[in-house]
């Protein structure tokens, strides 16, 4: 039941998507720039806590490493077939053909907004809205489920809790 509901919901954003020309570019724009955005933030601002000697450099380099791993562990227990793949859509941009659960996209922005959210709190705040924008946008394009966002979304909150409890 929850996955018939989970590809009705990706279906009707998706095909949402497809009858809107600029909302589809927009999202592609977003889902091929947000990986090289995010990356370059985050290792510019590690570069910064390293030379500044912060005290918060542990965190914001351990939680964003724990969950890539898992991102890229979890599919080697669960493997969930891609949407294009599993329903037979175009999908917007180029994509492997390989796991859809969890994304790796939305994962990775959501942890580095979350260790932003702890160095400046505005920066944290639009990176949070960049981070939701990716991940939406993945879905719009027709490489990700719904669930893979929350999925995604659920592991980087969590680690994050975690992180900021005991490390």
């Amino acid at each position: 039941m929850i996955k018939k509901l989970d590809q009705k919901l990706f279906l009707k954003i998706y095909n949402f998507t497809q009858k809107r020309s600029r909302l589809a570019a927009a999202a592609v724009l977003i889902t091929n720039f947000s990986s090289k955005f995010f990356s370059t933030i985050y290792f510019a601002a590690a570069v910064w806590l390293i030379y500044t000697n912060d005290a918060g450099l542990k965190q914001f380099v351990f939680a964003p490493a724990v969950v890539y791993s898992l991102a890229k562990i979890i599919p080697y227990l669960y493997n969930r077939k891609r949407p294009f793949a599993d329903l037979k859509v175009q999908s917007l941009v180029e994509q492997r053909n390989d796991h859809s659960f969890p994304s790796t996209h939305s994962s990775s922005s959501f942890i580095i907004a979350l260790a932003f959210l702890n160095l400046n709190l505005l920066a944290g705040l639009i990176l949070l809205t960049a981070a939701t924008a990716t991940a939406l946008s993945r879905v719009m394009v027709g490489v990700h489920y719904p669930l893979d966002i929350v999925g995604a979304v659920t592991i980087a909150f969590t680690v994050h809790f975690i992180v900021i409890s005991f490390v």
